[in-house]
């Protein structure tokens, strides 16, 4: 039979929770309700955060970029084409004069230098010999700086100096269109054509009596006629070769026949012709017994 259940203690009766928490109140805690938020700390918003160094904040919007300026005018020239032509003039007559009416210095100075020389026409109409500066400006150099250069290697004068000239020409037009660089079409078209009216230094130079003399000499030097030797018109021959009278040889004249020989016919140098007084050919030796020249 089973057993009654146990009475009811009275101790076993629910309690309300305690207000204090279980591990003791909280140091500074509250014991009462809160106190209401003051009016102004009511819906106020935050402060702007300053961004950290200069580093824009997300929210900036993107710069537009500025337009491109219109392209610039091109400058002024800095010289006009009546400049330009004035001191292609003066330039031009300096040239002419050194291979014309200077030419005998000009050749002499040339002649008498150790080094390579360049050839100048400055603006004022004068010119000169004088080796190139040796300080040239970065990028393009100045041609007035760099002159005509000189070299003459084995050809002859008047050769050489029509080649002066024809270099002399090409240095005036560089230095006219060096000089107007900034020029428009229309300025450098009517600066051509005021260089145009003009005669080069080429044709100035073989238009001149200097370069007619000159030809004139070199022709002669190639044979001459014995005009100068008083024979009459009758142009001098070797008496041994029969070859006519050339002025670039040497030649030695019998004292006895009154006939005349080439050096290496008669196998006489110039040198050792200093040395007779009295010269008679094989033929009039022949003659005699014997001869009073020294060998």
């Amino acid at each position: 039979m089973a057993s009654p259940p146990p009475p009811p203690v009275a101790s076993s009766l629910r309690t309300p929770p305690p207000t204090q928490p279980l591990h003791g109140p909280a140091t500074g805690a509250p014991t009462g309700p809160l106190p209401p938020l003051p009016a102004s700390s009511r819906c106020s918003p935050l402060p702007a955060q300053t961004p950290l160094n200069g580093q824009a904040t997300a929210a900036a919007p993107a710069a537009v970029p500025a337009p491109l300026p219109p392209p610039a005018r091109p400058s002024t020239p800095s010289y006009s084409v009546e400049r330009i032509f004035r001191d292609f003039t003066y330039r031009r007559v300096a040239l002419i004069r050194a291979l014309t009416t200077d030419e005998k210095a000009f050749s002499r100075e040339c002649n008498a230098a150790t080094e390579t020389l360049y050839l100048y026409g400055n603006s004022d109409g004068s010119w000169e010999l004088r080796p190139p500066k040796l300080l040239m400006p970065p990028g393009q150099p100045d041609p007035r700086m760099l002159g005509v250069k000189l070299v003459r290697g084995n050809m002859k004068r008047s050769e050489w100096l029509g080649l002066i000239a024809v270099n002399c020409d090409a240095w005036l037009i560089r230095i006219s269109f060096f000089l107007g660089a900034n020029l428009g079409a229309q300025e450098r078209q009517r600066l051509s054509t005021m260089i145009n009216s003009l005669q080069t230094v080429r044709e100035a130079f073989v238009a001149s009596d200097t370069y007619r003399r000159i030809c004139h000499l070199e022709k002669t030097n190639v044979e001459i006629d014995d005009e100068d030797e008083g024979c009459g018109t009758e142009p001098t021959i070797c008496a041994n070769c029969g070859d006519r009278y050339r002025r670039n040889g040497f030649w030695i004249c019998c004292d006895e026949c009154d006939r005349w020989f080439h050096g290496k016919c008669v196998k006489v140098t110039a040198a050792q012709a200093e040395h007779i007084k009295h010269y008679e050919c094989l033929d009039c030796c022949s003659d005699k017994k014997g001869h009073d020249y020294d060998d």
